[in-house]
């Protein structure tokens, strides 16, 4: 009797996996919104604000490639439901926190978990919908929800905000948990796991604190003294820099296994990453405290600012969507990066300018918002496209790792750069340079992306735009 074919993966498991992404966008965005109300009520100085983003970004960065090992080896579905369960404890020690050091701990929790949950995520993705047109349909849709996520977490912010308190931004992580949990019922026993072999932690280890060290240093260059710290922390970051490369040549499974490094797609899509965060995930910082610092608008106010982000990251995902199977990846990527720089010069302009809402922040909003919602989808598809189904959970890890490696050394500069009391000035020259690092992604994505007339290959199947898509829209 001949095998059935495999079920389609149904409405609900996508849901767990748009849900779960959203949690992990949400919780890195929503925080912006409430950062005066932390400030005063932790007793947190400007400079210091930031490391209630950061101890969340680094963490997440530098665990995502445990992450991904821990997925590959011992199942998606475990680590999904661990990470979830983890996501959850950390929310509850956020919101019961009473002073600076605790909240900074749960952040450090949220951040591990996100770092577990991504992989994982897209983990199940991978293994329940094939490469082609579903996988590609299934990205988009995951990716809507997480750039979306990352424009509606400062307007939810700012209801919650307006109707309660600030520990109410951790409190709505419990019933997204709830709902992606249930959501994902049986899908979660379905992935197995692969051979078990020992995980990288020793590397994990020395790469987040590297990373911490060197957003460190950063922050420490924007006060009074900085000499002793700074220099404590650049050698602190280049000693864990040796100790990870020795590390990764003595290990049967290194951190980052080698045949991935040679995925030309996969390495497009880490720098395209890196200076998405850079850029436009800095983007809603700037907004925010640009909004609410210089222009004096109440918490409600600047999340509802947001609101056209969000519609327009929207539309950018789903042209982006259309778009993947019908364009050239460079071409999609150049496209949607030089749009988003072109919504971050606007802003600069309205900063300096001091023009009304309507007439210059809205249009940058609206631009930059299309051009990164196109950027978000197309450089996980392009990530995505060409990984060994054996390294699924690792190879996404790495695009997520860059991003928001990316993201926390780039706020660390902006913090740097707009120093303990940003004035309008200091914002227009912000925002000009979010511009630059979004615009310098278009042509590095022509040239490392172009055709190499090579032949095929999981280095250059990508040159060659897959054959139009059939079905419905995204």
């Amino acid at each position: 009797m001949p095998a059935s074919p495999a079920p389609t993966p149904g409405v609900r498991l996508l849901t767990a996996l748009a849900g779960a992404q959203l949690l992990v966008a949400l919780d890195f965005s929503i925080i912006y919104v409430a950062l005066p109300d932390i400030g005063a009520g932790l007793h947190f100085s400007t400079v210091a604000l930031q490391w209630i983003v950061s101890a969340y970004a680094i963490f997440f960065a530098g665990f995502l490639l445990l992450g991904g090992q821990l997925a590959d080896a011992f199942g998606a579905g475990r680590v999904f439901l661990a990470a979830q369960l983890l996501f959850a404890a950390s929310s509850v020690g956020a919101a019961l926190s009473g002073s600076a050091a605790p909240l900074i701990a749960a952040r450090v929790g949220q951040g591990v978990a996100a770092a577990l949950l991504v992989p994982a995520t897209l983990g199940l993705l991978g293994a329940a919908y094939p490469p082609g047109p579903q996988r590609d349909r299934a990205v988009s849709v995951w990716g809507t929800t997480g750039a979306v996520g990352l424009a509606l977490g400062v307007t939810a912010g700012g209801a919650l905000l307006a109707a309660a308190s600030w520990p109410w931004i951790f409190w709505i992580n419990l019933p997204i948990v709830a709902v992606c949990l249930a959501a994902a019922g049986s899908a979660l026993r379905s992935t197995g796991a692969a051979e078990r072999v020992p995980v990288a932690v020793s590397a994990t280890l020395c790469a987040c604190t590297a990373v911490v060290a060197v957003v460190l240093a950063c922050t420490e260059l924007s006060r009074a003294h900085p000499s002793l710290p700074v220099a404590s922390a650049a050698l602190a970051a280049a000693a864990l820099a040796g100790a990870l490369l020795v590390l990764g040549r003595g290990r049967r499974r290194p951190l980052v296994p080698r045949s991935l490094l040679r995925v030309r797609t996969l390495q497009v899509a880490c720098l395209a990453a890196a200076l998405y965060m850079a850029s436009f995930g800095a983007e809603f910082y700037l907004v925010t405290l640009y909004l609410q610092e210089v222009r004096a608008y109440s918490a409600l106010a600047a999340g509802l600012a947001f609101l056209p982000l969000a519609g327009a990251i929207v539309v950018g995902n789903t042209v982006a969507g259309r778009l993947a199977g019908r364009m050239a990846l460079q071409r999609l990527l150049a496209g949607a990066f030089t749009t988003g720089a072109g919504g971050l010069l606007v802003l600069a302009l309205a900063a300096g300018s001091g023009g009304g809402y309507a007439a210059g922040i809205l249009p940058g909003l609206l631009l930059s918002g299309l051009g990164q919602g196109m950027a978000f989808t197309g450089m996980f598809i392009t990530g995505t496209r060409d990984l060994p189904p054996e390294s699924n959970g690792t190879g996404s890890a790495l695009v997520t790792t860059a991003q928001y490696t990316g993201g926390s050394v780039g706020l660390a500069l902006l913090v740097l750069l707009h120093g303990e009391r940003p004035a309008a000035p200091d914002f227009e020259l912000a925002f000009l340079v979010t511009a630059v690092v979004a615009a310098a992604a278009a042509p590095l994505a022509l040239l490392l992306l172009a055709p190499t007339g090579r032949g095929s290959g999981p280095a250059t199947r990508q040159e060659q735009p897959s054959q139009p898509k059939t079905g419905g829209p995204r």
